[in-house]
């Protein structure tokens, strides 16, 4: 067996998870400004010609991307310097999208959605290249007790900057209009600058080498089906993520065609959403170390439940129900942003081929996405003839597939019983 890693200094420690606060943080306005399921990609997308229903594709190509990760276990074999690795392609990401932007208006209009659709691909590809050793650097840096408070702290101190990138966003697509391609890819520009920021900010971050190099062979995935608790952690995720995997290409998309929002309240409805999540956050983190991560999921999904219900009682003419939906909703995502990362963290092993198990639970996450991304788009279609009322909701397409979430939604909640249980862990 391969003998772990040097340990870190305390300041060490201190220094580099500082230092991830700061890649999440700035990665955080990125994501919101150049997310392939964001305000501004979905307008400008819709204005470069991509038909509203298709935005699942978008949704899907991202998630596909996370085939890349079968490719970084043996590719890490011939990799000598492993930070420079993940801060290469960290950065290259945001210049792939960029590069997109920019060329996507130059081409005939039957190439702009394949082009952008490429470019989004490579983009993600280079990301999660990275992931399972990203993420391994995260999960061995934080100490084990203090899983939760660090969590926790970490979503609230990048919630701060999303804020503020939501609500400028807003203005912004306000202000020049939401089928303004050109003001649009500068938007997007910009957001690409903060993404190349927050890669190179993982520079400061210590990663100690391993003494021995573990030698990673694709035979490890296999390998990672014999530990039982990440197995049941992995099965429970994906069923009851289910309904997301279909939903959440169409967020905006529902915002913008379906009630009409101005992007000034979409963005305000985003900052509510973000200052729930931002106070409740720190609490989630210390009950989840006191209970175990678990426990934490048993309040989360009926939350979610009635999140999507929400969806068919709001119209053009009613959107206070969405509104309303996306602050109770936040404390679900607060329970998940800190209870599913604890509870991975805590179901792989502390030696071996570690980033196997982390390239394993993104493969089968993100790969469900993609098929319900594929899925969504037929469905959606098939839907868009359904237009009748039932009291104060209308249900038309759009409503009714969110409708049909929100009671998927019910029976998924029972794959909480795979999850392993966890007990409090004291800190070190």
């Amino acid at each position: 067996m391969p003998r772990p890693a040097p340990a870190l200094t305390k300041r060490e420690t201190r220094d580099s998870l500082g230092w991830f606060n700061w890649n999440i943080s700035l990665r955080g306005v990125f994501e919101t400004i150049c997310g392939g399921t964001t305000l501004v990609f979905t307008a400008y997308a819709l204005a470069i010609g991509v038909p509203a229903a298709a935005m699942g594709y978008f949704s899907a190509i991202l998630s596909v991307a996370c085939i890349a990760q079968l490719l970084c276990l043996p590719l890490a074999n011939h990799v000598r310097r492993r930070k420079r690795f993940i801060l290469t392609l960290a950065v290259s990401e945001p210049i792939l999208l960029l590069l997109a932007v920019a060329l996507a208006p130059m081409l005939p209009q039957a190439l702009r959605p394949v082009s952008l659709g490429i470019a989004v691909f490579l983009a993600a590809s280079c990301l999660h290249l990275t992931r399972p050793f990203s993420d391994d650097w995260l999960a061995t840096t934080i100490p084990s007790g203090l899983r939760g408070r660090y969590l926790g702290r970490r979503i609230r101190l990048s919630t701060f900057a999303i804020i503020g990138a939501t609500l400028l966003v807003g203005l912004a697509v306000d202000a020049i209009g939401r089928t303004n391609t050109t003001g649009l890819a500068i938007l997007l520009a910009v957001g690409a600058v903060f993404g190349m920021a927050a890669a190179l900010s993982l520079g400061r971050a210590t990663l100690p080498e391993q003494p021995v190099p573990v030698r990673y062979r694709l035979a490890d995935l296999k390998a990672v089906w014999r530990c039982r608790p990440f197995v049941k952690l992995v099965t429970g995720t994906l069923l009851m993520m289910l309904p997301f995997y279909f939903a959440v290409a169409y967020y905006q998309v529902f915002n913008l065609e379906i009630l009409h929002m101005r992007p000034w309240l979409i963005s305000t409805t985003g900052v509510g959403y973000l200052i729930v999540k931002l106070l409740v956050t720190p609490l989630i983190g210390r009950i989840c170390d006191r209970t175990g991560p678990r426990l934490m999921f048993f309040a989360m999904c009926p939350i979610y439940a009635a999140f999507f219900l929400c969806f068919p009682f709001a119209d053009a003419d009613r959107v206070w129900p969405v509104i309303l939906a996306w602050a109770f909703v936040a404390v679900a995502d607060g329970i998940y942003g800190v209870a599913a990362p604890a509870c991975l963290y805590a179901t792989v092993p502390a030696e071996g081929a570690r980033p196997a198990f982390f390239a394993l639970y993104n493969l089968v996450s993100l790969g469900a996405g993609a098929i319900g991304g594929v899925l969504a788009v037929p469905l959606l279609r098939a839907l868009a003839e359904v237009d009748f009322s039932v009291g104060l909701m209308h249900l038309g397409g759009y409503h009714l597939f969110y409708a049909l979430c929100g009671l998927l939604m019910i029976p998924c909640s029972a794959a909480l019983w795979l999850f392993p249980r966890t007990t409090r862990t004291r800190p070190n």
